[in-house]
């Protein structure tokens, strides 16, 4: 749950760790600091001039956060940090590594993945990135992942790779949901769009489909920025293992481009110039804190509500509005307004 145990009172604290982590050296790209900036104004109501920070060392760290689940939400947003760059400088690798390690927290699949990211080996890298995601799976659902893949290569990973109408039939119902509704709303999501229904060949599998619920639920599209928001509130409110490595994926497809789709293929790097890109990103992480329903909840079916009013299962879940637009007025965007004007 990406920086969910953490509140205003350890801002300072986060900002001092990850500022001496990631910024000790120099920033590796310059938007680092604002989208650390960025988080802590919109998650937790912090302003800082990053650069004038006292540093603060890992074991300094270590003693004022015993907490392992504190510590690892540290280093995930060190990850994030780091896997925004590309290429990512060596310095910055051997840095994360060692508050990871000083953290106790050195063991995590995200801290392997990013080395491998970090130090070229892409195939490894991508392989081991969807394999963590689905690592929360069951005996029976890891064999049937095992035998498509088998059968059919790494596509069975996220699209349909064999017709099922058991499974499509219901996604092709929703077309009959009253305006209004969750199932109505994700219907529209995908005719509107020109999409399959999983269950179809080659539409996404109905693993992937749940992310396609968290679009419609979040309130966010399908753009470069928009996958990044919804996996970014999926990121602070599951606690789903792989859900903190979806978030770095989208970062390292959409941003720095250390990572291919195998949905959408390539991007170039830096899709997220957007001029408050970073806010957005902060905003959906505030959003995904506060809401109280896990998208990966063992025997959650969002088939139990396609009935519902999604303005009512919005409230019900406390998924608040998005703050943040296409003008953002915090500090973190007059800053960068000054500094470009």
């Amino acid at each position: 749950m990406f920086l969910r145990s953490w509140n205003p009172d350890d801002a300072e604290l986060l900002a001092r760790a990850a500022s001496s982590a990631c910024g000790s050296a120099g920033w590796a790209d310059p938007l680092q600091p604002r989208l650390l900036s960025a988080v802590l104004v919109h998650v937790l109501s912090f302003e800082a001039d990053l650069d004038a920070l006292e540093p603060i060392t890992v074991a300094e760290v270590a003693a004022a956060i015993p907490d392992h689940r504190r510590r690892r939400q540290l280093v995930d947003l060190l990850i994030s940090l780091e896997l925004i760059c590309n290429p990512i400088p060596q310095t910055l690798s051997d840095s994360v590594d060692a508050w990871a390690a000083g953290l106790g927290v050195d063991d995590d699949d995200a801290v392997r993945v990013a080395r491998e990211f970090a130090a070229g080996e892409v195939v490894r890298a991508t392989a081991d990135f969807v394999r963590s995601t689905y690592s929360d799976m069951d005996d029976a659902q890891r064999a049937e992942l095992d035998r498509r893949l088998e059968q059919f290569g790494n596509k069975a990973y996220y699209f349909t790779v064999e017709e099922d109408p058991t499974i499509a039939g219901p996604y092709l119902a929703l077309e009959h949901c009253k305006p209004g509704t969750l199932g109505r709303a994700l219907w529209d999501f995908y005719a509107e769009r020109g999409f399959l229904f999983p269950g179809q060949m080659g539409a996404v599998n109905p693993e992937l489909a749940l992310h396609d619920w968290g679009h419609v639920l979040y309130d966010y599209g399908t753009t470069s920025i928009g996958e990044v928001q919804a996996a970014a509130f999926k990121a602070a409110s599951s606690e789903f293992h792989g859900v903190d490595l979806q978030f770095f994926g989208t970062l390292m497809i959409y941003q720095s481009a250390l990572l291919n789709s195998y949905v959408t293929g390539s991007h170039p790097r830096g899709e997220l110039g957007l001029p408050d890109a970073e806010c957005r990103v902060a905003d959906a992480i505030r959003r995904g804190r506060v809401c109280t329903l896990d998208p990966f909840a063992p025997g959650l079916d969002f088939f139990d509500y396609v009935h519902e009013d999604i303005e009512e299962l919005r409230e019900r879940w406390n998924i608040v509005p998005a703050a943040v637009g296409l003008d953002c007025p915090c500090v973190v965007c007059a800053r960068r307004a000054g500094a470009t004007a």
